[in-house]
Parts: structure tokens; C-alpha cells; sequence
């Protein structure tokens, strides 16, 4: 069976072909070869990540399947680590030619060489032309013994006024899969839009495979629970079996889903519950990665593999080096939808941190980056902005108080007020009072507990933490004596009552990632 497509691009591009000097050519999605040329297919989208799939999936020996025309040679090489990633590349990697062959095809039709068994990382191949030689397609092949189970997507999209990227990709979907009855996906993906900002037209996106549902800006978290909520009620209707959370801004191609797919169909069964974190890269530098994989510290969050040109082989090779996970990013997340997540959805943190707090409570699910399952997004760092800050405060803060016997094992009060002055003072300092002022507000928050977070209105928060944010500010040296003599006050405040505030959260949490509550928050109907 296939287990994974190759994958050409409209024009020469190093992320799916390598031209070693040769003079290609790429029409129609093929690509021509001259006489004498060579393509290296040694790329982060058309090589194979040997030692993961055989880790997670019941995948035996790999093959490589050519659909070509021409006289050509064919070198399948393999790819090994030497040493580990502790904080940077080291060790390097060997390259091995493991088989060569050639073929000669008068006509279009297929060739197929097997891959030796090898303890490689990373397959991958390239072919030399003895003379003009075409190819048409492509695909890693693997013979597969076992029953697969019938897998089936739930796609979970909450947006807010994102209409351009809403449409882009449901037209790209619509294209590939529910019209395209060739597709392996079609008849197995099902999509779920959360529109927070009531802005989308209906008629214009919904279809029997798409469903949009206008709903209150309750956020990321708000927004994504409606999707799960509403996945959950098609689950037996429709089969479905897994869901995908990924953000409205993004861009993403078909091959995307199709890889999920089959790692999921194939996956071993002690790997059944696994949570596939999809790779973000950059926008507008398609072959830079900004993330692979998250991890949070006390210190804060990590971005895996961040900056790596995915055009370099180097990078390539090392990106399939396992980093510890503690969550995957809601930018793109697959996981199992069982009938447990009515009772397991997202906490109402409206903005950041909803997807760490929600990787560090399913703590005990499995966390894998799967080679190729990406998609283009923005760089945060292009988006900060002064209103962000309070969340971001409330929330960690909510994130380390519940997740204290994990990544934030041993942070006590001392830690809070001493992260809490550093981050603060910083502010002060430099006479950013505003944002100074929305991060105390949001420890003023925090300290209202439980109760309150569940039953704030969203919408009215944000509205006031923007307008706070957009106010104008003395700048002097008397105000940040002002600003000073709150923070200390506010430290003071926040270490009396820490202790019965963190108790506070921790027993009674819970109840705010229920279906009942999210329900009762969206004005939904009971079930």
C-alpha cells in the first residue's frame, strides 16, 4: 500500500526537488529531466522518516515507486544519525547510497525498487538522467499484513473576521478531496467552523461536508470547544474517529491531511491514543521553521527545531531527532475523539496558553511530530501586541498553578512573585506603563480565582483590555514611581493569598472543561 505520496511542485523548489546542476523542467505537475541531469528528491517533503514510522506504525519494508518514462538511474540512499541534539546539532549524520538501478522505459509506465532494511533515519533518492526521462508520479510504498481501521477527520476550525483564509482553504479542500472522488480522504473528512466573529456567510461555505456555527468571541478556547462539541455529536452519525484543531490563518495543503491519515490508519495499537503536532513554518519564508514540537519550562516555552532552513539537508536529517513534548500547538493538533472529551474540552482561557494547558491535562497522551504534517503560519512575533500581554500573564500564571507536579514542579509562591516582579519591573523600567498596568490587572484577576474566570464575559473583557491597552500615558519618572508602589503592594497581596488561591484552582478546574459548562457559556441547547 501507499504510505506516502511524492509530491511535485508547480515550479522548481527545494522543499520537494533538489536540481543537482541539471536543467529541469516541471509542467503539469511532472518533471523532465535532461539528458545527463540529475534530481535529488533528499527534500523535507519527498523523503521518508524511516525510524519514526517504523517506531509509531505497523509499516514493514519500504519501496519506492516511480511512474516514468525514459532511460534513468535511480540511487536510493538512506540517512543516519550520529549523535543527539542537546542544544544544538552535534554528531552529524552519514549518508548511504544503500541501492542502485537502472531503467529504461520507452512508454510511460512503473518502476519499483525495494529498500534494503537498515537502521536509516531518513530515506530518500535521486535520479540521473541518461537521457530525457520524465516523471509522472511517484509514492513510498510498504506491505502491510494487518486490519486498518476505517479512520475519519474531523477538521475543527475557530476563526474570528478571517474571511480571506476561511475561503482559501475550503476552496483548496472542496478541490482535492470532496469533489476529487480519486482521493483517498474523500468520504473521511468532515469540517467543523467556529465562527467567533459572526461574519461568515453561510451559504457561501457550508456545504454537506462543511458546517459553519456563529458563535460568541469566547476566544480559542470557547471556539475550538464548539467544534468539539459539535464533533462529538456527529461522532456515531458520521463514524469519526479523530479530531484536527487548526487555526483560522493558516495555510495548508491536502497532502497535509493525507499523511495524518495514513500514520493514524497504520499506527500500532500501544500508539493508538498518540497526538500528531503538526510543524508550523513561516508565511512569507515557506522553508523556515518556527516551531516542531513545544515544549514549557518554568523559564517559558520552547519552540523545537526553530529556524531551521528546510531546504538544508542537515536540517532535514535533524529534524527527525525526537524532542521531549509536553503539548502540541492549536495551530494544527490531531487526537482521538472519544466520548471522554465531553468532560475533557478546552479551559475558558480565551486567548494563549488554552492548548498548553490542555497538553499538560492529558499528560499521559503520547505527543509526535510527524515529517511533512506542517502548515504556514505568521510568526508570533510579528503579532505581539500591548492588549496580548494580559492574557498571557493571567493565563501562565493559571497554567503553572495547575500543572505545578509537572512542568512547573517546585514553583511555590517565591517563584510567582519573583517571575512576577522581573516581568513587571521590566515593563516599569522602560516606561511601558500601560502594558505594566494590564499585566497587575491580570494578577488582580487571577486572584478573583476559579469562579470568576468561568463566569467572565469575554467579549467585555477584551474590549476593556484594549481600550486600557490604546490608552495614552504620561511617560515620567513619577509615574513609574506609582506604578512601582502598586506592584509591590499587589506582590504583597498576591503571596498572602496564594496558597488558598492555588488550592482554589486546582480542586474546582475542572468543572469549567466540561460540555455542561461550555454549553451553558455558548448559550447551546442541552444535549
Amino acid at each position: 500500500m501507499v504510505v506516502q505520496n511524492l509530491q511535485f511542485p508547480e515550479t522548481i523548489n527545494q522543499l520537494y526537488i533538489r536540481a543537482c546542476g541539471a536543467d529541469i523542467k516541471i509542467q503539469n505537475r511532472s518533471v523532465r529531466i535532461n539528458a545527463h541531469g540529475e534530481a535529488a528528491f533528499t527534500t523535507y517533503y519527498n523523503s521518508f522518516a524511516l525510524k519514526k514510522w517504523k517506531k509509531y506504525t505497523v509499516v514493514g519494508q519500504i519501496s519506492l515507486a516511480l511512474t516514468a518514462k525514459g532511460s534513468f538511474e535511480a540511487t536510493l540512499l538512506g540517512f543516519q544519525i550520529r549523535g543527539g541534539l542537546k542544544g544544538k546539532l552535534e554528531g552529524g549524520f552519514v549518508e548511504k547510497p544503500l541501492v542502485r538501478k537502472t531503467f529504461s522505459l520507452r512508454e510511460p509506465g512503473e518502476c519499483e525498487i525495494v529498500y534494503p532494511d537498515c537502521e536509516c533515519d531518513l530515506l530518500a533518492f535521486t535520479i540521473r538522467a541518461l537521457e530525457a526521462s520524465e516523471l509522472y508520479d511517484g509514492a513510498y510504498r510498504s506491505v502491510v499484513d494487518e486490519d486498518l481501521p476505517d479512520i475519519n477527520l474531523a477538521l475543527a476550525i475557530c476563526t474570528y473576521k478571517r474571511e480571506r483564509y476561511i475561503k482559501t482553504n475550503m476552496a483548496m479542500l472542496d478541490k482535492t478531496i470532496f469533489s476529487n472522488s480519486r482521493s483517498i480522504l474523500n468520504g473521511h473528512v468532515r469540517v467543523y467552523i467556529a465562527d467567533n466573529g459572526q461574519t461568515l456567510k453561510k451559504e457561501e461555505i457550508e456545504s454537506e461536508t462543511v458546517r459553519v456555527f456563529p458563535n460568541i468571541n469566547s476566544g480559542g478556547s470557547g471556539g475550538f470547544s464548539r467544534c468539539m462539541i459539535e464533533a462529538l455529536a456527529d461522532k456515531d452519525r458520521y463514524n469519526l474517529t479523530h479530531i484536527t484543531l487548526m487555526d483560522d490563518d493558516i495555510f495548508f495543503t491536502h497532502d497535509v491531511l493525507v499523511r495524518t491519515y495514513m500514520f493514524l490508519r497504520l499506527l500500532k495499537k500501544e500508539h493508538a491514543d498518540i497526538v500528531i503536532s503538526g510543524a508550523m513554518l513561516l508565511m512569507d519564508k515557506p522553508h523556515i521553521q518556527y516551531a516542531s514540537g513545544e515544549i514549557i519550562k518554568p523559564t517559558g516555552i520552547v519552540q523545537h527545531k526553530r529556524g531551521y532552513d528546510l531546504t538544508e539537508i542537515k536540517s532535514i536529517v535533524f529534524n527527525e531527532i525526537e524532542m521531549p513534548l509536553n503539548y502540541c500547538g492549536w495551530w494544527y493538533c490531531c487526537f482521538h475523539l472519544d466520548h471522554t472529551l465531553s468532560g475533557n474540552l478546552a479551559l475558558p482561557l480565551f486567548f494563549q496558553y488554552d492548548d498548553t494547558e490542555w497538553g499538560l491535562r492529558n499528560k499521559r497522551r503520547e505527543k509526535v511530530v510527524v515529517s511533512g504534517v506542517c502548515v504556514r503560519h505568521e510568526s508570533f512575533d510579528a503579532k505581539r501586541t500591548g492588549w496580548k500581554d494580559y492574557y498571557s500573564m493571567r493565563n501562565r500564571l493559571i497554567v503553572a498553578t495547575l500543572h505545578r507536579d509537572s512542568a512547573f514542579r517546585g514553583c511555590g509562591r517565591l517563584y510567582f512573585q519573583a517571575m512576577l516582579f522581573i516581568k513587571i519591573f521590566y515593563r516599569i523600567a522602560f516606561f511601558r506603563f500601560n502594558d505594566a498596568g494590564l499585566m497587575m490587572m491580570a494578577v488582580e484577576d487571577y486572584c478573583r480565582g476559579i469562579e470568576w474566570l468561568g463566569a467572565a464575559d469575554s467579549a467585555a473583557l477584551l474590549q476593556d483590555v484594549q481600550q486600557r491597552a490604546a490608552k495614552k500615558m504620561e511617560k515620567s519618572p513619577l509615574a513609574g514611581m506609582t506604578h512601582t508602589a502598586r506592584l509591590l503592594k499587589l506582590l504583597w497581596v498576591f503571596g498572602s493569598k496564594f496558597k488558598e488561591i492555588a488550592a482554589d484552582y486546582i480542586k474546582n478546574y475542572r468543572r469549567f472543561t466540561t460540555e455542561d459548562f461550555w454549553r451553558g457559556c455558548l448559550g447551546l441547547k442541552d444535549k
